[in-house]
């Protein structure tokens, strides 16, 4: 089975709604629409369900050149509250390195950033 076609029955990306928008070598673009179910008691997005968003991106980005790369830290900083319907494109692309691999991530909500963060991968082989 290839990359692709993991991604396709991958049951999180599923959960989450998940649409992948661009994939090229050690960048990643997603799409989600924030459903009722993803929103905290205060009516917006809960923090996870975006920074989920963004680590699906993080993991298909860290993975597209052939490398298994496994997550070792995320660190998201959030922006602006997400509302039920609100449509998030997040964004993933490898900055530095191979083995050891470091990520920008960002999420968008039109051309409002929500989220911005970094990620670090470890890879095997």
């Amino acid at each position: 089975m290839n990359f692709f076609e993991e991604l396709e029955k991958d049951r999180f990306r599923r959960f989450l709604g998940a649409e992948i928008l661009e994939v090229s070598r050690g960048y990643a673009k997603v799409k989600g629409v924030v459903k009722g179910d993803y929103l905290n008691f205060h009516g917006t997005a809960h923090g996870s369900y975006i920074t989920a968003l963004a680590d699906f991106a993080f993991a298909i980005a860290g993975n597209s050149d052939g490398i298994k790369r496994s997550a070792v830290s995320i660190k998201i900083d959030f922006y602006r509250a997400v509302y039920e319907d609100d449509e998030l494109i997040a964004e993933a692309k490898i900055v530095h390195g191979r083995k050891i691999a470091f990520f920008e991530l960002k999420v968008m909500r039109g051309d409002d950033i929500v989220a911005k963060g970094e990620a670090i991968a470890y890879g095997r082989g």
